[in-house]
């Protein structure tokens, strides 16, 4: 992280000169997390200041983070959660996950593989959520619901 520390010269002056400080961003570390280098910030009176970084979160364009599990929205349509699926997903670890649902799946409903999501402070890791968002279709024809009703 590239920082301006201002300090004083050999005369006493204030100056600002460019730092470079180096972090371990540890796997897992929660939004919010604050890292702390002591003695490293600007010069006063009374000696170096603290440091302090707020980790902030990068939103993912698939995946979401609740706490430390990995939640993955996966769109069905109306055909695939009544007569059953199968996809292969990737988890945030690059893994590969075969889902095979024999139907019918609920629309809101959620799977969840051990294991599988961010890793915790103590060790292990959270879970990889699945979560199915069923697509129904925006219009039906006659004759499409007068067989729906005659199956359902």
């Amino acid at each position: 992280m590239k920082f301006q520390q201002k300090t004083f010269d050999a005369d006493g002056k204030r100056t600002t000169k460019d730092r470079i400080l180096e972090m371990d961003i540890k796997p897992g570390l929660k939004k919010g997390s604050k890292i702390k280098f002591q003695g490293v910030g600007d010069q006063e009176e009374g000696g170096r200041q603290d440091l302090h970084f707020i980790v902030e979160e990068k939103k993912h364009p698939l995946f979401t983070r609740e706490g430390d599990d990995i939640v993955l929205p996966l769109d069905l349509d109306l055909k695939e959660a009544l007569t059953g699926w199968k996809r292969t997903v990737t988890t945030i670890d690059g893994k590969n996950l075969v889902i095979d649902k024999g139907g019918p799946t609920q629309p809101g409903s959620n799977d969840t593989y051990p294991d599988l999501g961010m890793p915790k402070k103590g060790g292990g890791r959270g879970n990889f959520v699945v979560r199915y968002n069923v697509k129904f279709p925006a219009t039906l024809t006659g004759e499409q619901k007068r067989k729906l009703k005659e199956i359902l």
